[in-house]
């Protein structure tokens, strides 16, 4: 990590003061009153640390620089510019126009950077989602791709994304303003029933 945030360009003091609170840095435990000895931590970083996610962000935005500058991973076109991703935390969303080629280029920027950062995609976790009515090319992507197909929908940062955009409404908006409506109709309910309550007490 603190060759990657010098690489970065974090040096000096910030750079030193990381140090004196991520290096080397160690876990106690107390059982049954009594501190057991210090255990090393040699992966992950402190939870609860403000510095923390920030750290984690700019570590990450390593892996998106890599995957934005590979031209064997090609994205999307929107305008002028070439989209290969939108990053929020953790959460990766990538746009690959060629997946059958390009999905090969993306494990091995991957692995390259877990080697040296100690971070890497999680197989069992992604999901791909095919923008293609084409049922053979989905079969072959299937069988090449080592990510869960999902066809229909998926869910990025609470929202449903779809193939269509006229069934973003329905899959997002309806659902939304049903929730909405069943909360109200609960809380008036239950508005009533205490009020009802109090007067019979």
């Amino acid at each position: 990590m603190i060759k990657t945030l010098n690489k970065m360009g974090i040096e000096g003091n910030y750079l030193n003061i990381i140090k004196a609170i991520y290096d080397k840095p160690i876990a106690n435990i107390i059982l049954t009153g009594q501190k057991l000895s210090a255990i090393p931590l040699r992966t992950g970083r402190s939870q609860g640390c403000p510095l923390s996610p920030l750290l984690f962000n700019i570590v990450l935005e390593v892996l998106a620089r890599a995957i934005r500058q590979e031209k064997g991973i090609k994205g999307i076109q929107i305008g002028r510019d070439e989209v290969k991703l939108s990053l929020f935390a953790d959460d990766m969303i990538l746009y690959i126009e060629n997946p059958k080629e390009s999905i090969g280029e993306l494990l091995e920027v991957n692995n390259n950077y877990s080697k040296v950062a100690g971070y890497k995609i999680n197989l069992h976790k992604s999901v791909a989602f095919l923008y293609s009515n084409n049922e053979l090319t989905e079969k072959e992507l299937k069988n090449t791709i080592p990510f869960t197909i999902i066809t229909k929908r998926i869910k990025y940062l609470g929202v449903n994304l779809t193939k269509e955009v006229k069934d973003l409404y329905d899959e997002n908006y309806k659902a939304f303003l049903k929730e909405m409506d069943d909360d109200i109709k609960r809380s008036i309910s239950s508005s009533m029933h205490m009020d009802w309550k109090n007067k019979h007490s």
